[in-house]
């Protein structure tokens, strides 16, 4: 009867090849993923950024707002 196991060299030969289409479709998915995330981190940063210049603004505003109702007072 035969050995049925595979040889040392053909079973390393099967570990460390591998088809360049599952490599070129892997890294085309990867890339895609990595894109896409990149697309929602910049778009969370630049809504959050347009949040925080707005919210600076309507502070600006109430503090004029507040200062013009105050400054009467303060000449007593």
């Amino acid at each position: 009867m035969k050995n049925a196991t595979l040889s040392t060299t053909t079973a390393w030969y099967n570990v460390t090849t591998s088809s360049s289409k599952d490599d070129e479709d892997l890294t085309l998915y990867l890339a895609n993923i990595r894109d896409l995330a990149l697309k929602v981190i910049y778009i969370i940063i630049g809504t959050v950024g347009i949040i925080d210049n707005l919210f600076v603004i309507l502070v600006f505003a109430l503090f004029i707002r507040i200062t013009d109702k105050v400054l009467p007072y303060s000449q007593y």
